[in-house]
């Protein structure tokens, strides 16, 4: 999965679904989509809060 932070939620989400597909040739199963979606959400929050709070990230 990129490290490159997307504008929102749903574009991340989105960009995660396609690459899934571009690497695997096809669409994400359930288990799969919900896995991919979770991992998503919790890199671009952890992103989120690096980008909007850089002090509390440096340790």
């Amino acid at each position: 999965m990129p490290h490159t932070h997307a504008h929102s939620k749903a574009e991340a989400c989105h960009d995660a679904l396609e690459a899934f597909e571009r690497e695997h040739h096809h669409a994400p199963d359930t288990h799969e989509k919900a896995r991919l979606l979770s991992e998503t959400v919790k890199e671009w929050e952890h992103e989120e809060v690096a980008a909007t709070h850089p002090n509390l990230t440096q340790a």
